[in-house]
């Protein structure tokens, strides 16, 4: 019975792919915005010469651009993670298996060493004057200022989602994580650069040689994730429930997650009125 249950699940390869792809995406719009709006050399900096006006711009692209693809194909079929943080903190939620967490993780890292590699193709002079987009400390941050803040950060982060995917605002749950990392890189970007995201780090890092302090990035974000997720888990903040690690659920494609609670009618009612009026 086991065995039947198990081969009718679809399979999880185009999840793998679509995360790949996704972040791929995300890293590659993100990093050119950055690119384009602090290279001395960019006509943008002459046309908006206030650097805190092309931070907002640059926040709401990069976050706009994770939220867009978060709701496009690419996110229903995989849940739209793009984020090794996020995957960790849905794997100790039990909701997605070690084998689909770590084939996410190693998809995330390479979607974005390919995002971060066309940047630097692609926008060459402009890529390298602004080290490729690579997160660093700010002026006077110390590392483990900066070790707490990127905890902190990611904590928020991880608690947002699980508590929005959650409830019955889960067809808002890319939005509402959207709109919480577009702050977050607009105000405290400065004084990390504001990760959140290992493979996010890693790769412009990794290109272009960059290896100072770049420990706390591959640390604390998974490390601020789990936290939010074992606290939640518990029910000390939030309800404890979980149903999926997909941020948002597509009905209309088959989810490979054996876990899966909308698979059992009982957990759907809750959700089945708000995603029938989407």
């Amino acid at each position: 019975m086991k065995r039947r249950i198990a081969s009718s699940r679809p399979s999880a390869i185009p999840a793998y792919v679509a995360e790949l792809v996704g972040t791929m995406l995300m890293i590659f719009n993100g990093l050119s915005w950055v690119c384009w709006n602090f290279s001395p050399e960019s006509p943008i900096v002459k046309l908006i010469p206030n650097p805190n006006v092309r931070l907002c711009l640059t926040a709401l692209c990069f976050a706009g651009g994770g939220t867009a693809i978060a709701y496009s194909p690419l996110g229903k079929r995989s849940g739209g993670h793009l984020n090794p943080s996020v995957t960790l903190g849905f794997w100790l939620m039990k909701k997605i298996s070690t084998r689909d967490a770590v084939a996410y993780a190693f998809a995330q890292v390479i979607g974005a060493a390919i995002g971060a590699a066309l940047v630097l193709v692609l926008w060459s002079d402009f890529a390298r004057s602004v080290h490729l987009g690579a997160t660093l400390l700010g002026k006077g941050v110390s590392p483990v200022m900066g070790f707490g803040i990127e905890v902190g950060i990611t904590f928020l982060l991880m608690l947002t989602i699980l508590i929005s995917v959650n409830s019955s605002i889960m067809p808002w749950t890319g939005a509402i994580a959207g709109a919480l990392v577009a702050f977050l890189v607009s105000t405290e970007s400065p004084l990390t650069g504001t990760s959140l995201n290992p493979a996010r780090s890693f790769a412009p890092a990794a290109l272009i040689s960059i290896w100072q302090d770049q420990w706390i990035y591959w640390i604390a974000p998974p490390l601020g994730a789990a936290l939010a997720a074992l606290l939640y888990r518990q029910g000390i903040i939030g309800t404890g429930k979980s149903y999926c690690s997909k941020l948002f659920h597509a009905s209309d494609i088959p989810c490979h997650h054996a876990n899966c609670g909308y698979c059992s009618p009982t957990k759907v009612d809750v959700f089945r009125t708000t995603r029938r009026k989407l």
